[in-house]
């Protein structure tokens, strides 16, 4: 059925600490009713309270029916309970209490929980008569209130500074978000969606089915906010915030609730892969009811970082203990932010379904007016996150996306090429050379007692100041009190006939510590994009490298850790300087060369049709869609002896073009792990043509990227298809996601430059 078929209406039963029954759709759980407060008056200590002597707060109040929009989150109160509270502290005595003129006021278990649940706040369950706060073990026994659920109210409390109301978790079930949004966009195929869930589903959308069901998922009043809808797509449910809970702790998790030992954990880890499936294996049913608000799952995430760790193993196990298979796999790729639905790095996707929430009907049929444009929003975004960017569209409208700036220590995507010098059309323009490096983006910031901090973020936003020793102290030297610096890492080293530029996989492997300690490395920068609290992005290329000219200059030549230089470029005013220049950088032994508009502005997260790039050696960066079992003898030959690769199509699908052979045993493990660790297996096998026969294979979810090098391109005389000739993966790129691919139209250019020579 589709998603949007699929969306269920929300529970109407309400939390309870015992399980459901078999019958639970004829069946629904109720409060028993609890006996009256017992009151004691001065004059008659003993004597039983009228209900018109009963405090308000006491008195039961009537039970309105369940809303059918949204699931509930109210406990259910045991019964069975003693009718009154022993304190076996006081001391004392009644006589004195009397001569004192108070009386003694027994307050009865029964009281409070009809006092609670009368409540119109959440907040109640967790407030104590006297200093002494009742721990989680008592709320759940006396109250029904698990354990999750409490401490999501204390934290809303904290975070309020007020009460919680009633309906604060309110919305829809979260085995209905899991089904009609998290499977549709996890890729898993329907065999696999049967053999883990015992449930018939749809193949996985196509790119415009997934853009349909994005819009109409944040287009529904479901209970959730738009951050919390945001943090549903991108997969995060700590919004960009680390986890501190890993994959190990998960599976120690585990073992605790089912009660199995480590041994049989991991020989069962082995056999599927992924913790996600031996948590979906381990529960008893697809769903349990009353079911487990979408909400009160998303809040728990949320605050789970705040928690001690043993507390964060009590609110998790409190959560997995009321989940059915498919919910409990989604909770666990949600905890390890593995749910892979790859909006993350489709930022343009996520800023035009923004934006289109904050329009309004057109008086022409079928349009819509817009209030905010896609790119002011991915403008805001490129400057911070997503959820910031909700959250404030939410609560200021459009306008309160100005007061979002660009500063220093708030990582940002730097502006990429996209495409070849082929295509210039406008001289004079600026020629740089390109280096075969990491590009980072340097951050500087010092605050009005002189204290300095430093950030080294890479495209992708994580930090790598740690992973390059010295660089701190080499960004601390730059003469500016705040700077964003746009560059690349880069690195010289020595072989048989002397000095050469390091290719990015020596890098890579110096950084790991894995390749050989003769790499020298450099940072050359190219751009500045921010200095001394002001933002450059929108002056042109020519005033931002004047700027950036005068702040490197007094950098150059001093003995820094990682020494700083400013990239080497000239002015091209014909194509024949263009090729001077390219032949000219070429024979110094660098990749190539990027040539740039001078009148163009920075555009922060975007690929700037501006920038242009070319180099001599034909290579792709591609996606692995598939990975082919081997059959070989050789010793040092991976687990698969070939991959299916892939090119972004227009509309940010995939396309298959091709086969490439296998890698040595080092980088196929490589390619294990991360297949092992992201969950990238969707669980449909196919079978591959080879020139050996026919092999097995499996599909993979996109998202490693790998840098081919090819010697052309092929074209079948039949079908028309374009395959690379004698492709080899050169390395691995894990600084780019799986939409920073190269698409179906470079490999036709490729094909189309090959022709015309």
């Amino acid at each position: 059925m589709s998603a949007e078929e699929d969306t269920p209406e929300p529970s109407k039963k309400k939390r309870t600490k015992k399980a459901a029954s078999k019958d639970a759709s004829s069946s629904e759980p109720t409060a028993e009713p609890a006996s009256p407060a017992k009151k004691v008056s001065k004059a008659e200590p003993s004597a039983e309270a009228s209900e018109a002597d009963v405090p308000k707060k006491t008195r039961a109040k009537k039970v309105e029916p369940p809303d059918p929009a949204v699931a509930k989150v109210v406990p259910v109160i045991a019964a069975s309970k003693p009718s009154f509270v022993e304190d076996a502290g006081v001391t004392t005595s009644d006589a004195e209490l009397a001569r004192a003129g108070k009386s003694i006021h027994v307050v009865s278990k029964d009281a409070v929980r009809e006092w609670t649940l009368g409540s119109t706040r959440l907040d109640e369950f967790h407030q104590s008569i006297g200093k002494k706060a009742a721990d989680d073990e008592f709320i759940e026994l006396e109250y029904g209130l698990p354990t999750h659920l409490r401490y999501i109210i204390e934290q809303l409390s904290a975070e309020s500074l007020g009460p919680v109301p009633k309906e604060a978790l309110d919305s829809i079930p979260f085995y209905s978000l899991a089904k009609g949004l998290f499977l549709p966009l996890s890729g898993l195929h329907p065999d696999r969606v049967a053999a883990l869930f015992g449930i018939v589903a749809d193949p996985p959308p196509d790119v415009a089915g997934r853009e349909a069901l994005l819009s109409r998922f944040l287009e529904r009043p479901i209970g959730l906010s738009q951050v919390e809808k945001i943090a549903c797509i991108l997969g995060d449910p700590f919004r960009g915030k680390g986890s501190s809970f890993k994959r190990d702790s998960l599976v120690r998790l585990y073992q605790s609730i089912h009660m199995v030992t480590r041994r049989e954990t991991l020989d069962r880890l082995t056999v599927v892969g992924d913790p996600a499936v031996l948590f979906a294996e381990a529960r008893p049913s697809l769903k349990i009811d009353p079911p487990l608000t979408s909400r009160e799952v998303l809040e728990t995430l949320r605050f789970l970082p705040l928690a001690p760790r043993t507390q964060k193993f009590d609110l998790l196990r409190s959560l997995f203990l009321r989940t059915g298979k498919l919910e409990a796999y989604f909770l666990a790729k949600l905890i390890l932010r593995k749910a892979g639905f790859g909006f993350d790095y489709q930022g343009a996707l996520i800023a035009r379904a923004l934006a289109e929430q904050f329009s309004q009907p057109s008086p022409i049929p079928g349009r819509r007016i817009q209030k905010v444009s896609e790119e002011e929003v991915g403008h805001a975004m490129a400057l911070t996150d997503a959820f910031k960017v909700a959250d404030i569209l939410a609560r200021e409208g459009p306008e309160g996306l100005r007061k979002i700036q660009l500063q220093p220590l708030v990582p940002v995507r730097p502006a990429l090429a996209s495409g070849t010098t082929d295509e210039i059309d406008k001289f004079p323009v600026w020629v740089e050379r390109k280096y075969d490096g990491i590009r980072l983006m340097l951050h500087k910031s010092t605050d009005a007692r002189g204290s300095v901090l430093s950030g080294a973020y890479t495209r992708t936003r994580g930090d790598w100041l740690e992973l390059v020793p010295g660089l701190d102290a080499s960004i601390r030297a730059l003469p500016a009190r705040t700077a964003i610096v746009d560059g690349e890492l880069y690195g010289t080293t020595f072989d048989l006939e002397g000095s050469r530029p390091a290719t990015v996989y020596e890098i890579y492997a110096l950084l790991q510590g894995e390749g050989q300690k003769g790499v020298n490395l450099r940072y050359a920068a190219f751009d500045l994009i921010y200095l001394d609290g002001r933002d450059l992005t929108r002056l042109t290329l020519g005033e931002r490298r004047r700027v950036l000219e005068l702040l490197m200059t007094p950098m150059l030549g001093l003995p820094l850790p990682v020494p700083m230089v400013l990239a080497e470029g000239q002015l091209a005013k014909s194509k024949e300087d263009v090729n001077r220049l390219y032949q000219h950088f070429r024979n110094q032994g660098h990749e190539g060369i990027v040539s740039k508009d001078l009148d163009g502005e920075y555009k922060l997260a975007m690929r700037d049709p501006a920038w242009l790039k070319r180099k001599p050696e034909i290579t792709l960066d591609l996606v692995l869609l598939g990975a082919v079992m081997a059959v070989t003898s050789k010793e040092r030959a991976g687990l698969f002896g070939s991959y299916v690769i892939a090119a972004k199509t227009a509309d940010g699908a995939f396309e298959d073009v091709g086969s490439v052979a296998g890698v040595d045993r080092v980088r196929d493990l490589e390619i294990q792990t991360m297949i092992a660790r992201e969950g990238l297996l969707t669980g449909r096998r196919f079978e591959r043509d080879s020139a050996s026969g026919v092999r097995p294979g499996v599909e993979l979810r996109p998202f490693i990227v790998v840098t081919v090098k090819f010697e052309g391109i092929a074209k079948e005389a039949l079908t028309g298809k374009l395959s690379l000739r004698d492709p080899k993966i050169a390395y691995l790129r894990s600084d780019k996601g799986p939409h920073e691919a190269d698409t179906t139209k470079a490999i036709e250019d490729v094909y189309l430059r090959q022709r015309v020579g």
